[in-house]
């Protein structure tokens, strides 16, 4: 089979010209792409430009104003909800930092439909050298966004996840790169969509888009 036709053959999740509003401001000014499973790719947008309401929109959780998101032509809220999953989003999927890392695991855990034992959690703890009683806040960005990804990836039907602006967090460009390509690369090999500032030096292999009105950056 050729690239092409693989490419072809592969779960697509696609934004149109998807732009959302409220009142006279732009929550998303008109953005689109194109995400593929197994794909690492990059939304570039200033800070407070849309990048938690890209994130949404994407999954199916952003009323739009323009625009559609469809997987492999579906535009059901329900199979997008379903299929894209957003990881570490602030003010959406952002864990509470005071609490204990310990009690987030156990949530995505469940989440994941897996069984939430203390030996699991301990396991996951312990793979990334945290200590059992850490709290959100302490745990280093590296880590935190590589379990929380791995774990939203293990829910049943993810095909999709969205990493939403981790230089907040305090990771280089070469590190979230990483464990963004990391997740794409192990099963179920979603697709990964990661935003990110302007600022960010994007190699030059890897797809970007823009936050905004030009569709390729």
């Amino acid at each position: 089979m050729s690239e092409e036709a693989a490419e072809e053959e592969a779960t697509t999740l696609r934004a149109t010209g998807v732009r959302a509003r409220q009142g006279a401001r732009d929550l998303l000014p008109t953005t689109s792409l194109t995400l593929r499973e197994g794909e690492v790719a990059v939304a570039v947008g200033p800070p407070g430009g849309g990048h938690t309401s890209l994130a949404l929109a994407l999954a199916g959780r952003l009323r739009l104003d323009a625009g559609r998101v469809a997987l492999d032509g579906d535009a059901s809220p329900r199979v997008l909800q379903g299929a894209v999953a957003l990881v570490d989003v602030p003010g959406v999927s952002e864990p509470d930092e005071m609490v204990s890392f310990r009690t987030i695991l156990g949530e995505e855990l469940a989440m994941a439909r897996h069984k939430p034992s203390g030996s699991v959690i301990d396991h996951w703890l312990g793979n990334y050298d945290l200590a059992p009683g850490i709290t959100t806040e302490a745990v280093p960005p590296g880590p935190r966004l590589e379990i929380l990804g791995r774990m939203a990836a293990m829910r049943p039907g993810t095909r999709f996840l969205v990493l939403t602006y981790p230089e907040r967090l305090g990771l280089p460009v070469g590190d979230w790169l990483a464990i963004a390509k990391d997740l794409a690369g192990a099963a179920p090999k979603p697709g990964v969509l990661v935003t990110a500032s302007p600022a960010a030096v994007i190699p030059s292999g890897v797809r970007t888009f823009t936050i905004g009105p030009t569709e390729e950056a």
